[in-house]
């Protein structure tokens, strides 16, 4: 009787330990936006928690909590160090596919830093600024060298820290619109809303 009295304990004990041990977490939803990175004066400005381009002043963007990542041509700016008052940040990984990382490491994100930049394109030189972006995100090069212009996308994949601290994963997928508009960007992105590193 007593054998069996224990048995059943153990199985319950068992049992329960197995209900209190944490499910797996369902792989995040990936999506897919395109943003018009046309301009060589504006930056456009996008949220992940929104999962849209919002609006900024130019004029405040630094102190605005309210985006994540911007974009201007092949220039990539991040809420964070000189771009911002946000927790963002950058770290390039050594992956190709967004489903080849699953956690997000918590150190070693670059923050923005002055980055010369192309403000007009003028012939015969083009004018550059020194503003305020990301110099980890290297996702395309543009050699200006010699006329036309040659395109190298890279297929790296990013963490990002937005504003807020939370994680996402980014890669690149073209620079061109379905018209072979250049500067239109495909991003491939999931973000993970619960501030876990789950990604």
């Amino acid at each position: 009787m007593k054998f069996r009295f224990l048995l059943l304990s153990l199985v319950l004990f068992m049992s329960a330990c197995k209900d209190s041990e944490e499910e797996p977490k369902p792989a995040l939803e990936v999506k897919t936006v395109q943003i018009d990175a046309r301009s060589y004066a504006d930056w456009v400005y996008f949220s992940f928690e929104k999962g849209e381009v919002v609006s900024v002043d130019p004029a405040g963007f630094s102190s605005d909590l309210n985006w994540d990542i911007a974009f201007h041509r092949n220039d990539v700016r991040l809420n964070c160090g000189l771009s911002g008052k946000g927790a963002g940040g950058a770290l390039k990984t050594t992956v190709k596919t967004l489903a080849d990382i699953s956690t997000a490491p918590t150190s070693g994100y670059v923050v923005d830093a002055k980055k010369s930049i192309m403000t007009k394109f003028t012939l015969p030189v083009p004018v550059f600024e020194d503003q305020p972006a990301n110099t980890e995100i290297n996702w395309l090069n543009v050699d200006t060298s010699n006329p036309p212009p040659v395109y190298t996308l890279f297929d790296d994949v990013y963490v990002i820290k937005t504003a807020q601290g939370k994680y996402a994963k980014i890669k690149f997928k073209n620079y061109l619109s379905d018209k072979n508009e250049t500067m239109i960007i495909t991003l491939e992105y999931a973000y993970q809303a619960d501030g876990s590193t789950s990604l």
